[in-house]
């Protein structure tokens, strides 16, 4: 594998990273969209939170952050509950950045405990008997949903899929390497060619705006105090807090398997954990909601073979310029659904390529019948919750979905199931 891109000519570096920002760009702008939040905002902090996350973290794991889709569910009951009790609505949203804000504080507090659990005991509780199905049912789990926007235009999602497959395997050198856009650029052609894509709206769009809005900061909350709604919060937040970190660790265990980097030990979760609840905690005093890793740019890493967080930087600064620049932003925005759709469906098939490789290390290390054990309940609970549950159960005031589900139940297993090692010395 690549790891860094430095040799490379700028231009191709700066290609590199278009394929990263398209990659998440869909993503980034869909969580406030839903919750009603600026998008503007969420495009700035993404690139402001990553560049956080990379300064906290020695400049050495490539992950890219961005609005969370874990904690969407709580982030619209608070919503829809503070217009029930008859607060206008940039009040509510206030109070969702205040969620998001206690997630961050939450973050931070369960780093500073952290540091006093030894790395061995960490690396035991995750190992990759626990990894593996985890990294795969979440790659099925964002497949399934990219398979609904390729839904939205069959023709052109497959072609674009069918363009980066050819330019992957039969293409050599720059071709391979930029496989994704061109995966993009085919997929966009094609719709213009079908009539099923416009770009009129960016001629309306401004060059330049200011992407701060003070209408949905946290501390706005002090205009119209609510006790009731401050308990909702903090309720709302505890397990949220809790879920999103099954989360983040998730995302750390496949960006180490998928770079053959143990960050675990060489950065620390303490570290990774405080450096993204500092992110959220600057993204939500502001107005944005949670922010956590995208598994998409870990499928491009894999797909490429290119590991390069600096790649990561450059579209974190991307993010800003498209913040304060709306035509840039709506330019993008016009690149058809199944475009999108197509181009993270290979990325998410790349992260359960990395999961069944995991398995297969675990169950070289740890056991056949102890990884078996693991693989086969969580994946049983995923699908049991996915399938018959809709894809999540509602415990008060939150949606325990089907990937955190899964993610409980093989860590329970993982810490009660005695090691091949342990068996033998008993």
């Amino acid at each position: 594998m690549i790891h860094n891109t430095y040799p490379f000519p700028p231009v191709l570096r700066y290609g590199l990273a278009v394929q990263h920002l398209l990659a998440v760009f869909a993503g980034t702008i869909f969580v406030p969209v839903v919750l009603g939040l600026p998008i503007a905002l969420a495009l700035l902090f993404s690139g402001v939170g990553t560049l956080m996350f990379h300064y906290f973290t020695d400049n050495k794991m490539p992950l890219y952050f961005s609005s969370s889709f874990t904690v969407l569910a709580g982030m619209a009951y608070i919503r829809q509950t503070a217009i029930q009790r008859g607060l206008p609505d940039d009040i509510g949203l206030c109070y969702v950045c205040l969620c998001s804000m206690l997630i961050g504080l939450i973050y931070i507090i369960i780093s500073l405990l952290i540091r006093y659990v030894p790395n061995r005991i960490i690396r035991n509780v995750f190992s990759p008997a626990l990894a593996g199905p985890i990294i795969m049912v979440i790659g099925l789990d964002m497949l399934f949903s990219s398979t609904y926007s390729i839904k939205t235009d069959w023709i052109t999602g497959v072609v674009a899929i069918a363009a980066v497959i050819i330019a992957q395997y039969l293409g050599k050198g720059v071709t391979r390497i930029l496989s994704v856009s061109i995966g993009v650029a085919t997929g966009v052609v094609v719709a213009a060619l079908r009539g099923t894509v416009s770009f009129e709206a960016v001629g309306n769009a401004v060059w330049l705006a200011t992407p701060f809005n003070h209408d949905y900061m946290a501390f706005r909350i002090l205009e119209r105090l609510d006790g009731e709604m401050l308990l909702t919060v903090v309720l709302t937040a505890i397990p949220l807090s809790l879920i999103a970190l099954g989360e983040h660790i998730s995302d750390v265990i496949i960006i180490s398997r998928t770079t053959h980097t143990d960050y675990m030990r060489t950065i620390g979760l303490q570290r990774t954990i405080s450096a993204n609840g500092l992110s959220t905690v600057l993204a939500a005093v502001f107005g944005c909601s949670q922010t956590t890793a995208y598994t998409q740019t870990t499928g491009l890493i894999q797909l490429n073979r290119i590991c390069d967080p600096s790649l990561l930087r450059i579209v974190a600064g991307m993010m800003i310029v498209i913040a304060c620049c709306p035509k840039i932003g709506v330019a993008v925005s016009c690149i058809p659904v199944a475009v999108i759709g197509a181009i993270t469906f290979i990325m998410y098939c790349m992260v359960i390529y990395i999961g069944g490789r995991t398995i297969c290390q675990g169950a070289k290390k740890e056991g056949n019948v102890r990884s078996i054990a693991i693989i086969s309940a969580v994946i049983l609970v995923y699908a049991i919750i996915k399938l018959i549950f809709d894809g999540g159960i509602s415990l008060g005031h939150t949606t325990i979905t089907s990937i955190t589900a899964a993610f409980l139940v093989g860590l329970i297993l993982n810490i009660a199931i005695p090691r091949r090692h342990e068996e033998e010395n008993s």
